[in-house]
């Protein structure tokens, strides 16, 4: 029991200590702490990263005292159950390290996607030379709201346009849709 005891309160102290660190920090664009990564790429699912390992001990700690005290568990009985249920425990916080990455995740789009497409003017465009305006296009296959300026005369909210080309700066030029 006292090896129980130790592994709950251990993990759970670092535990929690690891969580509010990321929490008031940040987890500073990776785990420094030699994470080993399951699969390549992008998307890497680390699995025995140190929040992992931590939830291991604190869950697998827990749930031997529980085994032991309140369920009167053999000891192999509970160490089986202390296992599985610390494994639990370490996928469950890998997986939420898995879906917080992803939020992360930073999305590029390639302007030149949308010349020839037609758009919606979202905040009138003044004529050529006198600013820009906003319009509604589709990029890359995501809707989004770009500066464009007019070829000439000025267009008014919720008209039509065609997108002519964009420049250099990303501001698209469109001409009205007659």
């Amino acid at each position: 029991m006292l090896i129980y005891l130790l592994m709950a309160l251990t993990g759970t102290t670092f535990f929690v200590i690891r969580l509010v660190i990321a929490l008031l920090f940040g987890d500073g664009g990776g785990e420094v702490d030699g994470d080993m990564s399951i699969a390549a790429g992008d998307g890497a699912f680390n699995m025995f990263s140190l929040l992992s390992i931590l939830a291991f001990f604190m869950g697998a700690g827990w749930m031997g005292l529980t085994c032991r005290i309140d369920w009167n568990m053999s000891s192999m009985a509970s160490a089986a159950a202390s296992t599985g249920f610390g494994f639990v425990l370490m996928m469950m916080a890998s997986g939420m390290m898995m879906v917080a990455r992803k939020l992360n995740r930073s999305v590029n789009y390639d302007p030149q996607t949308a010349v020839g497409r037609t758009a919606s003017v979202y905040m009138s465009i003044p004529k050529r030379g006198d600013g820009t305006g906003k319009i509604i296009v589709n990029v890359s296959g995501r809707q989004k709201t770009m500066d464009a300026i007019s070829t000439a005369d000025p267009i008014k909210e919720f008209k039509s346009v065609k997108v002519l080309s964009v420049r250099d700066d990303g501001i698209f030029l469109v001409e009205p849709l007659e």
